[in-house]
């Protein structure tokens, strides 16, 4: 029977999977948040420990602690302060970067490291550490080769801005990468039961008096507690969802939107600096240049890799939409208003499947041509048709006069035509904990922690003055599994492995009314709005009581949309009641689940 990854500590029960994998469950001596309430004192937590702990489970959290199970190390545990994983990784779009690979070869692309090597160092503004970008790129294709090796899908190719070959991998179809990446990393950290401690906050990494790490202190629900360990591996991601972390560094993004998940707040660089870690390139911070302003949802750069373009309010293209998101960012800025519109027409529709969130969200005009189009965005009809004419004429050409773009992979002739207004916002930041090539975290004279290993969001130099999309993916999977081959090298030589000592549950069974209902007893359908979409129910009542809540259909986004399902379920039927708590980071699919449920009972 497979084990729920989470140990006995919380009071709270946080929901099932994330796609499907890696439940989590947190309980205190199994009892539910309704006779815990009830329960005037709960003892204390008791100390635990592991022989890595992760914090952070988003991409480069999941990776470091799956590679460290592959390699044998069994007694690993993931801290996550949100209530599901996935981080800011499940909001990817894009796809992986990686040169010289096996999907290229099959696909006859022809590729560098070299190439990959120096066209991220241009992008970054020759500001990047070298031997970082030289290692993401060298471990870019045993990247793409272990995310399709463990289940996921990175067939397909694109291209992002600032690269000059096809090496931008994603799934299938021009899915979104990361909701794959999350569900396959979740799938595979449930085969491997390894625990995940949900809603549990990283407090601090404990040294030893030699100045190596020693534990971790967390937080839960039921206190908090330190997780004694021989070696961290810090993935918490970095601090674009802290608007004041952000100002100190760049005051001049002062009132920026962001794209990134609330949880982005910069705790892991806060960590590591009260554990004498050098940080560095604090001050770089990117903004995406394509994100719809009133929802601050990202359009994937796929869309302009793919054939789109961008006009202003006067209806005219004003810059090469493949230049490097800081350039376009700047450029938009300038624009009136500062905003811009993403034109696609329906054959980039048809090759990219990301696109139809946007569709489903209601974020983007669509009409059969372009004069149509431009009464429905506002901008002068007769400017915008000759700047659609143009385009169509220099694809066809191969030749952009304008703007000097080389890779125009659609004419833009084919109706429908399509619109999204689409402005800068915080989108990643660059800077963070100081590392080098295998990981090590670094003090300001360069001396490494022993035991201290970071990835991801949460370090700096890889990227330095601008990321190109979908570098952070290979970024994540690249020192992620660095970072883990890193971290067992040392446990290895500093007293070997342990049996896992977390222990774990087995798997929860289904809810059961806790009083009783209502209701008239039958099946019935009922529909409510999502974040993306209508969310379709069906809901079976007997012996006047909710027994089961089914969707049957939605179109949320996968990574937060699992949790809400869950513990909204579970909560209406426990409870009997049509309106129940929301689910942190996922409000809006937890009203349309509780919508779906109430129109399904109260049909005329």
């Amino acid at each position: 029977m497979k084990r729920l990854t989470s140990i006995l500590l919380s009071l709270l029960i946080v929901g099932s999977s994330v796609l499907g994998g890696c439940k989590n469950k947190n309980t205190s001596e199994g009892k539910t948040p309704e006779s815990s309430a009830a329960t005037s004192s709960v003892a204390a937590p008791t100390d635990k420990e592991a022989d890595i702990v992760v914090i952070g489970g988003g991409g480069a959290g999941m990776t470091a602690a799956l590679q460290a199970s592959q390699n044998g190390a069994k007694n690993v545990v993931i801290v996550e302060k949100m209530p599901q994983t996935g981080g800011n990784t499940v909001y990817a779009t894009g796809g992986l970067n990686a040169s010289e690979t096996s999907v290229q070869k099959k696909l006859n692309v022809k590729d560098s490291n070299q190439s990959f090597i120096d066209e991220t160092i241009a992008g970054g503004k020759k500001l990047n550490n070298p031997e970082l970008v030289k290692t993401m790129v060298e471990g870019s294709a045993a990247a793409v080769d272990w995310i399709n090796q463990i289940g996921g899908d990175l067939s397909e190719l694109g291209r992002s801005g600032g690269m000059s070959v096809d090496r931008l991998h994603r799934p299938k179809g021009g899915a979104a990468v990361g909701p794959m990446i999350v569900k396959t990393l979740n799938e595979n950290i449930e085969k491997e039961n390894i625990p995940v401690l949900l809603n549990t906050t990283a407090k601090e990494i404990v040294l030893n008096d030699k100045n190596a790490i020693a534990g971790v202190k967390v937080a839960d629900a039921s206190g908090e507690y330190t997780i004694k360990c021989k070696a961290v591996v810090l993935a918490a991601g970095g601090f674009g969802a802290n608007s004041d972390m952000v100002v100190k560094y760049a005051p001049n993004l002062k009132g920026f939107g962001t794209t990134n998940h609330k949880g982005a707040t910069g705790d892991g660089i806060i960590l590591a600096e009260k554990a004498n870690a050098a940080l560095v390139d604090m001050e770089k911070i990117q903004t995406h240049p394509t994100v719809e302003p009133s929802t601050s949802v990202m359009y994937t750069e796929g869309v302009r890799g793919d054939g789109g373009i961008l006009v202003n309010k006067e209806g005219k293209r004003f810059i090469n939409e493949l230049e490097t998101r800081d350039v376009v960012s700047a450029a938009i800025l300038e624009q009136p208003e500062a905003i811009s519109f993403l034109i696609f027409d329906q054959a980039v529709r048809e090759k990219l499947s990301a696109i139809e969130k946007y569709i489903n969200l209601k974020i983007i005009e669509e009409a059969e041509t372009p004069e149509e189009l431009a009464k429905k965005i506002g901008v002068d009809p007769a400017a915008f048709a000759e700047t659609m004419k143009a385009y169509s004429q220099a694809a066809a050409s191969g030749v952009d006069k304008d703007f000097g773009r080389k890779e125009m992979k659609s004419k833009l002739d084919k109706p429908k035509y399509y619109a999204g207004k689409c402005a800068p916002a915080i989108h990643h930041t660059m800077g963070g904990v100081k590392i080098n090539t295998v990981c090590e975290v670094l003090k300001a004279d360069n001396a490494a922690i022993p035991g201290f290993f970071a990835a991801g969001e949460v370090t700096g130099g890889v990227h330095g003055g601008n990321r190109i999309g979908g570098n952070a993916m290979a970024d994540i999977i690249v020192f992620g599994r660095i970072a883990a081959n890193s971290a067992c090298k040392y446990v290895e030589a500093n007293g070997g492995y342990t049996e896992p000592s977390i222990v774990l549950e087995e798997a929860e069974t289904p809810a059961v009314p806790e009083v009783k209902g209502n209701f008239k007893d039958g099946e019935y359908t009922g529909k409510g709005k999502g974040n993306n979409g209508d969310i379709e129910v069906k809901v079976t009542v007997k012996d006047s009581s909710i027994v089961s809540i089914q969707v049957t259909k939605h179109s949320e986004t996968p990574g937060i949309y699992e949790n809400a399902e869950k513990n909204v379920i579970n909560s209406i039927i426990k409870k009997q009641a049509l309106k129940v708590d929301t689910v942190a980071g996922a409000t809006n699919s937890s009203k349309g689940i509780m919508e779906a449920v109430n129109n399904a009972l109260n049909q005329k």
